[in-house]
């Protein structure tokens, strides 16, 4: 009697035990295996989630001004502009374009280009910038500003046009909030 009550103790709490930990009736996940190479991309499934946003590149993307002394830049919906670089000549005057090639809502990923004098800190002015929704997250009267566009929304673009003092590196960026980690860069004037 005392053997069949402990093999019944056992059984059950084998079953409380079965049921406490996974009887939730999921599908298991699939093992996580490396994907073939193969020579064509292959289309996502239906319903998977975009692939995330490429790193950071390791070296900088160069910009230069066109024949018609225009720098063309984007931002995208991956907070990453297409050049974090460019590079000119003392004396040169330029415009830089930005053009906000994503498509999700200005108020969620909206995109500005400030250029600031020579060593200032990208991301205390960013900071400052937070809590200045009103002015398109620009700091208003904020000294370090050479120049900047508006925040634009999805097909939006600005044109700005500089006429940089001299030689130096002239930092640039994007003060959305928490844009400014991925949304920044050097204009270098030689």
């Amino acid at each position: 009697m005392q053997r069949l009550r402990e093999t019944t103790t056992l059984a059950a709490l084998a079953v409380l035990a079965a049921v406490g930990c996974g009887g939730d009736k999921r599908e298991p996940e699939p093992a996580q295996t490396a994907p073939a190479q193969t020579a064509e991309p292959q289309a996502p499934a239906p319903g998977a989630q975009p692939p995330a946003p490429a790193p950071a590149p390791s070296q900088p993307v160069v910009a230069t001004p066109d024949a018609e002394g225009v720098v063309h830049i984007t931002g995208n919906d991956q907070m990453r502009y297409s050049a974090t670089r460019i590079e000119l000549k003392a004396g040169q005057k330029v415009k830089i374009e930005l053009k906000n090639a994503g498509a999700l809502p200005k108020e969620v990923m909206g995109h500005n280009l400030i250029v600031l004098k020579p060593g200032t800190d990208v991301t205390v002015f960013a900071a400052k910038g937070m809590n200045a929704k009103a002015s398109d997250y620009i700091p208003p009267g904020a000294p370090e500003i050479i120049a900047h566009t508006k925040l634009l929304g999805p097909g939006e673009s600005e044109r700005l046009e500089l006429d940089l003092p001299g030689p130096g590196s002239y930092p640039f960026l994007c003060s959305f909030p928490g844009h400014v980690g991925l949304m920044n860069g050097q204009i270098v004037v030689q």
